[in-house]
């Protein structure tokens, strides 16, 4: 069980994987929702396009920004 409560489900749209870390891209109700992850745990949960995965945010806190 995890503690986080924001939860977002998706389908994985893009993985592009560097040397260290891996980018993937989520449609989350037709929205884009970036992650950066370990090259290594996006090979260990075998991310693949098309793959529904659940995006879990933790954090302190946000910070915005207006222009």
């Amino acid at each position: 069980m995890l503690s986080a409560r924001n939860r977002l489900d998706g389908e994985v749209v893009e993985v592009e994987t560097g040397d260290v870390t891996a980018e993937v891209v989520l449609d989350v109700n037709g929205e884009e929702v970036a992650a950066v992850i370990t090259r290594e745990s996006a090979e260990n949960l075998e991310i693949e396009e098309g793959m529904e995965v659940t995006a879990v945010v933790k954090a302190t806190d946000v910070m915005l920004r207006s222009d």
